[in-house]
């Protein structure tokens, strides 16, 4: 197994793997999952979604892990996509790669490197999505809960109850529609 794992990185690494032939450095490449890699960050969407490049010229659209951030349209959206802008825009960011969603996102965790590693995650790197969720400027997504590690679901959902109780961000708001719920509403108007 460890032979054919080996066998397949170095295809992907290689300058005959499977994006020799493309001509643009810009196009988008595909990433394994569990992977990760460096990047700057060149838009930011929404408050849940940015768009990076990588070192070899590549974006990647990124939907941040178990989070969900209100939608543009929704209260909060604005402040929540705000706040994502001053935390990341143009800066350099690692992406630790969970899956790839429907519309072909790299679902990932976003996070602030320190200098000098060179590892997939390093003590004292900062970790955007749970971030937002202690800012008050998205909700903990439980439905993705189970494709976290215990850690992370245990920091996600104390973030959660901090901002919650601390009436950050969203948390202001008397009864702050889940973005799930609001995206549900929307499909049923029309």
């Amino acid at each position: 197994m460890l032979t054919l794992v080996l066998a397949l990185l170095g295809y992907y690494l290689s300058p005959y793997g499977p994006n020799a032939a493309e001509e643009s450095p810009r196009k988008t490449t595909n990433v394994l999952s569990g992977s990760f890699y460096l990047a700057e960050v060149t838009r930011v969407a929404d408050g849940d979604t940015i768009t990076v490049r990588n070192r070899d010229g590549a974006t990647h659209k990124i939907r941040m892990h178990a989070v969900d951030a209100p939608e543009l349209k929704q209260a909060g959206g604005e402040q929540s996509k705000a706040w994502l802008v001053q935390q990341l825009m143009n800066k350099n960011v690692k992406i630790v790669v969970s899956n790839t969603d429907r519309y072909k996102r790299q679902v990932a965790k976003v996070i602030l490197p320190v200098e000098g590693c060179e590892k997939r995650l390093c003590e004292g790197e900062t970790d955007i999505n749970l971030k937002a969720i202690e800012a008050g400027h998205a909700w903990w997504y439980r439905e993705y809960a189970r494709s976290q590690s215990s850690e992370d679901r245990v920091l996600y959902e104390a973030a959660e109850d901090l901002a919650r109780n601390k009436r950050k961000g969203l948390w202001q708001q008397t009864a702050p529609q889940a973005p799930w719920q609001w995206r549900t509403e929307q499909r049923n108007q029309r």
